[in-house]
């Protein structure tokens, strides 16, 4: 196998190697306290197609969920991932247990990655924390040579695999597949990038460019569609109906607006943190989309760490509210 080039700096990590146990311990604690979360890349994807991108060359649009779930058979800090494509849920492409601890012969945090031997059995366990309570070695298994060794540099965290060292055989190639990936995070954003090469060091498939994922912010609030906005032909067309307990993040969710008795407005709303090339101006826009269409009927804007952004456009209205207000 050619070499592929390593990006560690040997210089940074021979300093790391000299921390003290106590010092990775607190950064363990420091590094945890930003990597729980959920990630979306929805600006990266819109920027693609903004500026032509063909859709085979973009970004694959994802959404990450790093949830922390005790597995206490499996170690003391312990995460439930799931990644899906797009905005859709159910269209899992990889859900894991990352289990992180303090590796004092490397002067570092060491991740280990496991996969569910039964994917089903845990697919809805971000919904349900308590499947993973019981869960043992016999329920995982691990590659090994694909740990993940974490270290601090400046102000963001650097992830990294031994170079050459994670590695599985693929049948259709016949021949050994070999992983890389290197992360960076930040208190607020994860990058990914992942990539794979054969035997002889040519690129399977990855990505020059990494993943850039925001940790997203979620909001509540509210909605009211004038009746007659979607049944003009209802008895009272100027009656306002409650959209009640709306809930959505701020990077590109798009959730339907439904009356409190059950009825399809066919219109929907978008939350998305986006910053326009013309200005260079990061907004949090709030948009009211066509549900059928996806075309943008109306939006308004605020600044993106806003608490509150609503839209009144007399037949509808909307109000949303952040959490971490």
């Amino acid at each position: 196998m050619k070499t592929i080039r390593k990006n560690t700096s040997l210089a940074v990590s021979a300093v790391l190697l000299l921390l003290p146990a106590s010092v990775i311990g607190q950064d363990l604690e420091h590094f945890l306290g930003w990597f729980g979360g959920e990630y979306d890349n929805n600006e990266q994807v819109w920027q693609q197609a903004e500026d032509g991108v063909a859709p085979e060359d973009r970004h694959e649009h994802i959404h990450h969920i790093f949830m922390p779930a005790p597995a206490p058979a499996i170690g003391e800090h312990t995460y439930f991932i799931k990644q899906y494509l797009g905005r859709d849920y159910e269209n899992v492409y990889r859900q894991r247990l990352y289990d992180f601890r303090v590796n004092e012969d490397r002067g570092a945090i060491e991740l280990a990655i496991y996969s569910f031997n039964d994917e089903e059995k845990y697919r809805y366990a971000d919904r349900d924390p308590s499947l993973l309570a019981e869960l043992g070695p016999a329920d995982l298994r691990n590659v090994p040579g694909c740990n993940v060794y974490w270290r601090l540099n400046g102000d963001h965290y650097v992830g990294e695999m031994d170079e050459g060292a994670c590695f599985y055989y693929s049948e259709a190639m016949e021949q050994n597949v070999y992983i890389t990936d290197t992360l960076r995070l930040t208190a607020d954003e994860i990058r990914i990038g992942d990539k794979a090469f054969d035997e002889d060091g040519n690129l399977l498939f990855g990505r020059n460019e990494p993943h850039r994922n925001r940790k997203v912010r979620q909001f509540g609030g509210w909605g009211a569609v004038r009746r007659g906005a979607f049944a003009p032909d209802a008895e009272n067309p100027d009656e306002m109906l409650l959209v009640p307990d709306l809930r959505l993040h701020n990077e590109g969710q798009i959730v339907p607006l439904v009356t409190a008795e059950g009825d399809a407005t066919g219109y929907s709303v978008e939350l998305a943190r986006l910053t326009y090339q013309n200005t260079r101006v990061a907004v949090l826009k709030l948009g009211i989309l066509d549900s059928e269409t996806g075309e943008t009927v109306a939006y308004s804007w605020a600044n993106p760490g806003a608490g509150r952004v609503g839209i009144n456009l007399g037949w509808l209205q909307v109000g949303m509210t952040a959490d971490d207000l």
